[in-house]
């Protein structure tokens, strides 16, 4: 009985130890202290399995290659090339779990290696671990793949489909565009470029088979126009409207189309899209910048406090009323707008240049100054690639 007493004791002690100790000092898979030094028979064994890996590597026996592979990095854990032919010969395998595994190993023993980080992405996005996925990508793509065309355009067909599947379209097409450069544009690269471009926040492999062909004719028509074949685009865009005219977006993305080459025309189609959707925000503020390009202020200011009362806090929605009050010789009333747009996005320098006119305007010299000093400094860091403000804590 006391001995057993005493075995409690003994344990108890030893967990009270563990449960205090440093993070930094638990054991670590590959840490220093865990590597055994290979014996000469192991060496041997490892030489020998290496070269028969390396074999049925270069023979595409892909099941025999992940046999030897996973033997090989069970004697000798730092092996990095053995992990790389791993994760590769089980992602062709489609077995994504045990390759995402096999390439976090990699990305632990070289962390700057910019092509283990994109496939680690790519194997959580198949095995729906979408917010590691994208920042695993990403961190790929920013340490730079390289010129494996293959994997960087798997990269950005992946990363556009998560930005959007977020609501953010724009980072969505600005991926897509890679493709443009390339001239690729299959039905799959098509497809996905029109779901940036008609804001669709839905994965490729969600979309109803019945919306495939009027994304794949959104996506023809931007990719004709970011390719500079502007009469093909519009000859899409047009067929878009016709063929599509009430399904979401389809008049906004022929209007932003438009914009450029006819404001008249574009203004129609952003109307239209206002009819069908009477809270479209977007359509309104670009209209409404459309509007106040060609002078109709009442209609530009219109659609801009429509818009901000919408969504309050639509730092755009201020700014365009305010200038829009401005230009109307009501500086009294644009200022309160143009201040708020400032408060809300105060990083954006044209914001604060708008705001000093509305100061000039109503007579307020010394603000005025105050804000045309803030917009040079902005313009200032942006000239010099600096942040405008401090990274959030």
């Amino acid at each position: 009985m006391l001995g057993g007493h005493r075995k409690l004791v003994l344990i108890s002690v030893v967990l009270l130890t563990l449960a205090v100790l440093p993070a930094g000092v638990w054991p670590q898979a590959h840490s220093a202290e865990n590597k055994k030094k290979p014996t000469s028979k192991s060496a041997a064994e490892f030489d020998s399995l290496a070269r028969r890996a390396a074999a049925a590597w270069k023979a595409n026996q892909v099941e025999e290659a992940v046999k030897l592979y996973r033997q090989g990095v069970d004697i000798r854990p730092t092996w990095s090339e053995g992990w790389d032919h791993l994760g590769n010969s089980l992602y062709q395998l489609e077995r994504y779990s045990e390759a995402r595994d096999a390439y976090r190993e990699i990305t632990i023993l070289t962390p700057k290696n910019a092509a283990s980080w994109a496939y680690l992405g790519l194997c959580e996005y198949e095995l729906q671990d979408y917010r590691r996925a994208f920042d695993d990508m990403s961190k790929g793509e920013k340490l730079g793949i390289g010129d494996n065309r293959d994997l960087t355009g798997q990269v950005k067909y992946h990363l556009a489909v998560l930005w959007n599947t977020v609501g953010q379209f724009d980072m969505g097409l600005r991926e897509m565009l890679w493709f443009t450069r390339q001239n690729l544009g299959s039905p799959e690269i098509l497809e996905a470029i029109g779901l940036s471009v008609l804001r669709a926040p839905v994965l490729p492999d969600k979309v109803p088979a019945e919306k495939k062909e009027m994304l794949i004719l959104a996506g023809g028509a931007s990719f004709a126009a970011n390719v500079q074949k502007m009469d093909e685009a519009r000859k899409l865009y047009q067929q878009l409207a016709e063929k599509y005219p009430s399904e979401p977006n389809v008049h906004f993305a022929y209007g932003q189309f438009l914009s450029h080459v006819d404001i008249d025309g574009s203004l129609r189609e952003y109307e239209k899209e206002i009819e069908l959707s009477p809270s479209h925000v977007l359509a309104k503020l670009e209209a409404a910048l459309l509007y106040l390009k060609e002078g109709e202020l009442e209609k530009a200011l219109k659609q801009a406090q429509e818009s901000a009362k919408l969504q309050p806090q639509n730092a755009a929605a201020h700014n365009l009323s305010g200038r829009a009050l401005t230009e109307m010789d009501r500086a009294s009333e644009a200022i309160p707008e143009l201040e708020l747009a400032t408060r809300l996005l105060p990083d954006n320098a044209s914001f604060h240049l708008n705001l000093a006119r509305a100061y000039q305007k109503s007579g307020e010299a010394t603000l005025a100054s105050k804000e045309i000093a803030t917009f040079n400094e902005l313009e200032k860091r942006k000239a010099e690639g600096q942040p405008a403000s401090p990274p959030p804590n």
